[in-house]
């Protein structure tokens, strides 16, 4: 039985729209031996309206005069994206993208991108769901803020995908009584996919994700950062290093100890089961 987990290192926006700590967060998510990590992109200007966009952002995360402003200093280019991409490649960790617009969408198709992740947000979003699908390639799709009515229409878009669902509760940070990782069982019995859980607790032992995959998870993202005390809104529900390797450990752990469903008398359990019934 393949009880493999996929690990992701969801960097995001933690990376402040800065290039080379975009890179040292790459690094340092794979020394804590994830299988992935993870960014976004989003064109503001698509994403927002224009009353949104000139809204004045005051906030001690702002990186700008108004909201528009403040997103649009946390992108990165097309260039360097491929950049990262190409490093990605170098040191060795798999890298794919969350897309926010049909836009975003097709640039990062353009580069090659091989796997999309839509977030809770967009669960409704039935354009971006069309325009991914065209891609033919591997989607996760987050289910935040979700009812299972929702849900149900987006699985129905994007019918015939390789598609994954991510349990997920949309609070940034989430309280551990607001996990219900009891959900899990539940999306796999009704939609008979493979699911995950995307989470944003602050809890960094491992106990939660290890817990997640023990019910059925083949898929764990946490938010990942160098520092939680840096300026960003996604930082305090991140994982430092230390976090990261503690879950990965973890969930490294549950994965040999899960085996397979056949009961049957183990090499190990034969001395003492001669011993005892001779």
């Amino acid at each position: 039985m393949n009880n493999k987990v996929n690990i992701i290192a969801e960097i995001g926006i933690n990376h402040q729209g800065n290039f080379e700590m975009m890179k040292e967060m790459m690094k340092a998510a794979k020394s804590c031996g994830v299988d992935y990590v993870k960014s976004q992109k989003r064109e503001p200007k698509v994403c927002l309206t224009e009353e949104q966009y000139n809204r004045p952002y005051e906030s001690p995360h702002s990186f700008g005069r108004t909201y528009g402003e403040h997103k649009e200093n946390l992108e990165m280019s097309t260039e360097q994206w491929k950049e990262l991409f190409k490093f990605s490649e170098e040191i060795g960790v798999k890298m794919f993208m969350s897309v926010f617009d049909n836009v975003s969408a097709n640039k990062m198709n353009d580069l090659g991108v091989d796997l999309f992740k839509i977030g809770s947000a967009e669960v409704t979003r039935l354009d971006l769901l069309e325009e991914v699908k065209s891609f033919n390639k591997p989607i996760i799709l987050s289910t935040g803020m979700s009812t299972l009515d929702e849900i149900d229409t987006a699985v129905d878009v994007l019918k015939g995908s390789d598609l994954t669902l991510m349990h997920c509760t949309s609070a940034y940070p989430c309280n551990e009584t607001d996990v219900n990782l009891n959900v899990i069982p539940t999306l796999q019995k009704r939609y008979n996919l493979p699911i995950g859980l995307s989470g944003h607790f602050r809890q960094g032992s491992g106990a939660i994700e290890s817990a997640a995959v023990a019910l059925g998870s083949r898929w764990i993202e946490r938010h990942f950062t160098l520092d939680r005390t840096m300026k960003g809104t996604d930082q305090s529900a991140s994982l430092e290093p230390t976090g990261m390797m503690k879950v990965v450990k973890s969930i490294r752990s549950i994965e040999r100890a899960l085996g397979d469903s056949e009961k049957v008398v183990l090499e190990c359990e034969e001395p003492i089961r001669e011993k005892c019934r001779g």
